[in-house]
C-alpha cells in the first residue's frame, strides 16, 4: 500500500500541461484569477459596508492573490507562482476563517470548492495539500482541547461533523481528480509515443524529400511506385488515383500547367504511408484504435514532408486534406465544404473511387453497381457534390474505365523503365571493374 501511495504522489508530480494544453490552462487561470480578484474586491466593500471587519482581511488576501496570479500567469507564464499562491491563500484564508469563527455557511461552501478548483486547474498534489491541511486543522480545533475555546463560535453538531462531511468530500474529489490525472497522462504519453514515431519516420522521409526540390515526370512516378509498394494489396492506386484526378480537371477545363501540378499532386497523396510501419499498414485483420490512428496519421506525415520542398508546397495541401470531408466529419483537421483545398476535393473523389475499385486484403472489389450507390450516398456529404456529378458522368461513359487502363500501363511502362536503367548502370560498373 505505502508503495503503491508513493508511487501515486510521484507520478502526481509529472504535468499533464503541456503543448496546446499548457496555452489553454494558462488562460484559463488568468481567467480564473481576475474573475477572484474581483470577487474579492467585491468581498471588501461589501464586508466594509456591512461592518464585517473579522473578514475584511481574508477578502483582501483574496483579492490580491488573485491580481497577483492574473499578471503572473497572464504576462509571465508563470504557472507555479499561481499555485503557491493557491495554496498559501487557502491555507491563510481557511485558517483566519476557522480561529476567527468566521467558518458560516458561505465559508463551508469555500472550503469545499477550492481544493476542487486547486486540483482541477493547477495540480492534484496541491488539491491534497490544501485538503489535508484543512483536515488537519478542522482535527486540531474540533477533536482536541481547542474544542472549549471553539464552542463560543461553533454548535457542537458543526464541530462533530463537519470534519467528517469535509474529509468525505475530500476523498470523492482527491480520487476523482487521480483518475483524471493519470487519464490524461496516458493520452499524453500515446501522443507522445506517436509523435514521436512520426518524427522518426518523417525525418527518415525528410531527407528524401531534400533531393526532390526539382523532380521531373520520371522522378515523381518512381516515387509513386515506392509509395504504393508500402501497401501491397493497392498496387498501382497511386497512379490510377492521379489519372482519374487529371481526367476530372480536364473536364473542368483547366490549363496544361494546371493539369501537370495536379497530375505530381494525385501521384504524392499517399507519400505519408512511408512513414507508416508495414507491420500496421498490412494487417489482414480488423486495426485496433490506436493503429487506427497511426493508419489517419499518414495525410498529416505526408503533408510534413512535401511542406519541406518550396516546390512541391501545393502537393501537402492534398496529402494534407485529400481525407477531409466535405460535411466537416474528416481528418485530420474536420476542413468543411469550401475550406478543403480543390485539389483536395478532386483527389478525395478519386481515391474513394480506386479503393472501392481495388481488391483489398479483407475483400474483393466492388461491383461497379455498389461502387456508384456509395459515391451517390456520399453526394454533399464526403464528396463534392458538383465534382461527383462530372465524376459519375464519367463513370457511366466508361471513360474512367478507359483511364484505369491507361494508368496501369503507364505504372508498367514506369517499372520497366527503372529496371532497364538499373541494369545498365550495373553493367557498366561491372565494365569498369573489369
Amino acid at each position: 500500500m505505502f508503495k503503491w501511495l508513493k508511487a501515486t504522489w510521484h507520478e502526481l508530480s509529472q504535468s499533464i500541461f503541456v503543448g496546446d494544453r499548457l496555452e489553454k490552462n494558462m488562460k484559463a487561470i488568468t481567467l480564473i484569477s481576475i474573475i477572484c480578484s474581483i470577487f474579492g474586491l467585491v468581498m471588501v466593500v461589501i464586508n466594509i459596508i456591512q461592518d464585517s471587519g473579522y473578514v475584511v482581511i481574508s477578502s483582501w488576501i483574496f483579492f490580491a492573490a488573485g491580481l497577483i496570479s492574473a499578471f503572473a500567469s497572464g504576462f509571465f507564464k508563470a504557472r507555479k507562482v499561481s499555485m503557491y499562491l493557491a495554496i498559501g491563500g487557502s491555507i491563510s484564508i481557511f485558517t483566519y476563517y476557522a480561529i476567527s469563527g468566521a467558518m458560516d455557511g458561505f465559508s463551508v461552501i469555500w472550503a469545499t470548492l477550492m481544493p476542487i478548483g486547486v486540483s482541477y486547474f493547477l495540480s492534484v498534489r496541491a488539491g491534497i495539500i490544501v485538503s489535508v491541511y484543512y483536515e488537519i486543522l478542522l482535527c486540531v480545533l474540533f477533536y482536541t482541547p481547542l474544542r472549549n475555546v471553539m464552542s463560543q463560535y461553533y454548535s457542537d453538531t458543526i464541530m462533530t461533523r463537519y470534519p467528517i462531511v469535509f474529509m468525505i468530500l475530500s476523498l470523492f474529489t482527491i480520487v476523482a481528480m487521480v483518475q483524471y490525472h493519470k487519464m490524461v497522462l496516458r493520452d499524453n504519453d500515446y501522443m507522445e509515443r506517436l509523435g514521436e514515431e512520426v518524427r522518426k519516420q518523417t525525418s527518415v522521409a525528410l531527407e528524401r524529400a531534400d533531393k526532390l526540390e526539382k523532380m521531373s515526370d520520371e522522378i515523381v512516378n518512381t516515387l509513386a511506385i515506392a509509395i504504393d509498394a508500402k501497401d501491397r494489396y493497392t498496387n498501382g492506386h497511386s497512379f490510377r488515383v492521379a489519372a482519374y484526378s487529371v481526367a476530372l480537371a480536364k473536364h473542368l477545363a483547366w490549363s496544361d500547367d494546371k493539369i501537370k501540378i495536379m497530375h505530381h499532386e494525385a501521384l504524392l497523396h499517399d507519400i505519408g504511408k512511408i512513414g507508416v510501419s508495414d507491420t500496421v499498414l498490412n494487417k489482414p485483420g480488423k486495426l485496433t484504435d490506436e493503429e487506427f490512428e497511426i493508419i489517419k496519421s499518414h495525410s498529416t506525415i505526408g503533408g510534413t514532408i512535401l511542406d519541406a520542398s518550396e516546390n512541391l508546397k501545393p502537393a501537402a495541401d492534398v496529402a494534407r486534406y485529400h481525407h477531409e470531408r466535405y460535411d466537416g466529419k474528416g481528418y485530420p483537421s474536420g476542413l468543411k465544404g469550401e475550406e478543403i483545398p480543390f485539389p483536395a476535393r478532386i483527389v478525395s473523389i478519386a481515391d474513394a473511387y480506386d479503393a472501392m475499385r481495388s481488391d483489398r486484403i479483407y475483400r474483393k472489389g466492388l461491383p461497379k453497381e455498389i461502387i456508384r450507390q456509395e459515391l451517390v450516398r456520399g453526394r454533399g456529404k464526403q464528396f463534392d457534390p458538383d465534382l461527383l456529378d462530372i465524376f459519375l458522368q464519367m463513370e457511366d461513359t466508361g471513360e474512367l474505365d478507359e483511364v484505369c487502363e491507361t494508368a496501369n500501363k503507364q505504372m508498367t511502362s514506369v517499372i520497366e523503365r527503372s529496371l532497364i536503367e538499373k541494369l545498365n548502370k550495373h553493367e557498366t560498373e561491372k565494365e569498369a571493374k573489369a
